[in-house]
């Protein structure tokens, strides 16, 4: 009996091991349903999985964003480094029928090239950020679900060979799991968009059953105590009455935020259409995710003010992009004493300012002070970074 049980447990997994590969398919189920739910994930999984898969490599993922334009949004394998929009394969835009991409978007055809500067099935409008990348054979399959292109997906090497049965078989498959995916991420990302006042109305009521009280129990408590002070705390006086006077404009800026909940959303201005949008094209270029939010009414900069404003906020997020290893930034927008404010804080390790050198940041400090603002930043209690930048209004 005793040799049988320990021939059974000599045949059992280590649980270590065992542990570790329930962990792993944990992973993947994850990283599975968040490309589900988001459209950038998706796009960015396709891109890994082609380059995997198909054994190239570079695996690339483009979003059809129009009927007439295709745009390269994730990439596998691809040189990193700065150029101008268009010299590199990065967030190239693919008008359809030009090149390799935009001939598969047109005839909803698979289309492959052995070597694509050479080639004359294919239009050469990008072969120079093809060149950059040294790219020689390529495959395009087009994404396509219930007759709709989602998008096209892209096989890549760094030399001139041809692309096999089984890879074309294996990137067909995958086009089709990642047109199903695409497709569920847009109806996921119109379903938050139409849940948005609902959920806004939602927070501003529970804020104000909760904060709101809570902020209004701090105030009665705080005159209370400031009155039972005798006049020889001369000190803790003036300390209590400077603790009420943040505590007022807290409570006054709450109560504009509720607002701003509880209303549908106010037509945007120049800088907050900016920054949204600037939110919305980081979030597709780097995965991250990125919103922009209003607390309370903000009126607009003029145009020399905002432009500065503006040029903070991105050189933030350019840092955000190169050095931090954010999962999210939130830039935020309040008019303050007199002037507007505008805070970009990420959830990163705080490495941005620190391993670029700040110089972005410095150069825009200087302009920000000849107008008379003030820029600073600090590292997050719980990691990241916030840049804040405050600037007069006139």
């Amino acid at each position: 009996m005793r040799w049988g049980t320990k021939a059974t447990r000599a045949n059992r997994p280590d649980p270590p091991a065992e542990r570790a590969l329930r962990f792993g398919e944990l992973l993947g189920s994850h990283a599975q349903v968040l490309d589900l739910l988001d459209r950038a994930a998706a796009l960015r999984g396709l891109a890994k999985r082609v380059r995997e898969e198909c054994g190239v490599h570079i695996g690339l993922a483009g979003l059809a964003e129009s009927e007439e334009l295709l745009v390269l949004r994730q990439w596998d394998g691809l040189w990193q480094g700065d150029a101008t929009p268009g010299s590199t394969l990065h967030d190239l835009h693919v008008p359809i029928g030009l090149g390799l991409g935009g001939r598969v978007y047109e005839q909803l055809e698979p289309v492959w090239v052995d070597d694509y500067r050479r080639s004359d099935l294919i239009t050469h409008d990008f072969d120079v950020p093809i060149s950059a990348d040294d790219v020689r054979s390529m495959m395009a399959v087009p994404m396509m679900l219930d007759g709709r292109t989602q998008g096209v997906l892209y096989a890549a090497m760094r030399e001139p060979v041809g692309f096999s049965d089984r890879q074309l078989d294996t990137a067909l498959e995958i086009a089709g799991t990642g047109a199903l995916a695409l497709q569920t991420a847009s109806a996921a990302e119109r379903q938050r968009q139409n849940a948005v006042s609902a959920e806004r109305r939602r927070m501003a009521s529970e804020l104000h059953d909760s904060v709101g009280a809570q902020l209004f129990r701090m105030g009665a408590e705080l005159r209370d105590l400031r009155n039972s002070v005798g006049g020889e705390a001369a000190d803790l006086l003036a300390r209590l009455d400077s603790l009420q006077d943040q505590l007022a404009e807290t409570a006054s800026t709450f109560r504009e935020s509720v607002h701003a909940l509880d209303h549908d959303e106010p037509p945007a201005g120049r800088l907050a259409a900016a920054l949204t949008r600037d939110c919305a094209e980081f979030g597709k270029r780097t995965g991250i995710s990125a919103q922009s939010v209003e607390i309370g009414p903000v009126a607009e900069c003029d145009p020399q003010r905002g432009s500065v404003l503006l040029a903070v906020a991105r050189e933030a997020l350019l840092n955000v992009e190169k050095h931090s290893s954010a999962s999210s930034v939130l830039i935020s927008s309040v008019a303050l004493d007199g002037g507007m404010a505008v805070s970009v804080a990420d959830d990163g390790d705080g490495a941005g300012v620190r391993d670029s050198g700040g110089i972005g940041l410095r150069s825009a400090a200087d302009r920000v002070g000849a107008l008379g603002g003030t820029l600073s930043t600090v590292v997050n209690e719980d990691g990241g970074l916030t840049v804040r930048v405050w600037m007069p209004t006139p």
